[in-house]
């Protein structure tokens, strides 16, 4: 008689992965995540300094009612999303433009620019900036600074405007040579508000306010950030009261 087939009861084969499956997902998800954060950091490496925002409320839990509550909406309008470090960077990236157009203009070295806002009574600082909305001061290392908006500026209409306008003013003090600690007050002050503005009055006031007859000051044309940048570049190394107008008399000429 004939024998009945045996049957192999070994497994099937396991079939590969579908593309739907949980795990290919996960890896998949894993992957992007791996390249989208090295193209961040490659970014952000390209920005040549590095950007820290302090978290404000931390900061202010002994302080009165009205700054704590200044600081916390500074956090979550801008610190939590990381508003401010963009606007950080874009101020840096529009200031070094103006004042360094080309490679005979030598930058300041920048490693460290650390934004926070400062207590609604700051103790004053030694090499502190004071301004209305901002100040900016050296940090504890070579090319470090820390730029300090006052809880203030959470107070205006425009609150966005305020913080930006706070930081372009701060950004370009950091980028700003200042002759060594000689330069004027008055002329680091009218840098910094063409710089945050693009307006050439202030520009045209520190310049009348160096030139006994004015001329270059309201000959000064719409080429004024050239002024701007060459004045910067004179003040790396000193100040003398004719820097002003040599930067400019070729220009206004």
């Amino acid at each position: 008689m004939d024998q009945p087939l045996l049957v192999s009861s070994s497994p099937a084969p396991p079939s590969p992965p579908s593309d739907d499956s949980p795990g290919f997902l996960v890896r998949l998800l894993l992957l992007v995540a791996v390249a989208a954060f090295s193209l961040w950091a490659n970014y952000e490496a390209s920005k040549g300094f590095q950007v820290t925002v302090l978290n404000a409320a931390s900061s202010f839990s002994s302080s009165s009612s009205s700054s704590s509550s200044s600081a916390r909406r500074f956090d979550l309008l801008f610190v939590a999303n990381g508003r401010a470090a963009r606007l950080v960077h874009r101020a840096a990236d529009s200031v070094q433009r103006a004042l360094y157009p080309d490679a005979s203009f030598p930058r300041k070295p920048v490693e460290r620019v650390t934004l926070s806002m400062a207590p609604a009574v700051a103790a004053d600082h030694g090499d502190c900036v004071r301004e209305a909305t901002v100040a900016v001061r050296r940090g504890r290392r070579e090319g470090e600074f820390a730029v300090e908006l006052r809880p203030r500026v959470m107070e205006a209409a425009d609150v966005a405007e305020a913080v930006a306008g706070a930081v372009r003013r701060g950004v370009a003090r950091v980028w700003l040579w200042d002759g060594q600690g000689r330069a004027p007050e008055r002329v680091l002050a009218a840098l910094e508000d063409y710089l945050a503005t693009s307006s050439a009055d202030a520009l045209r006031g520190a310049l009348a306010s160096q030139s006994r007859n004015h001329s270059a000051a309201t000959a000064l044309p719409q080429e004024d950030f050239v002024c701007a940048a060459r004045l910067n570049r004179a003040m790396k190394d000193g100040w003398d009261d004719r820097m002003l107008i040599e930067a400019c008399a070729s220009i206004a000429a």
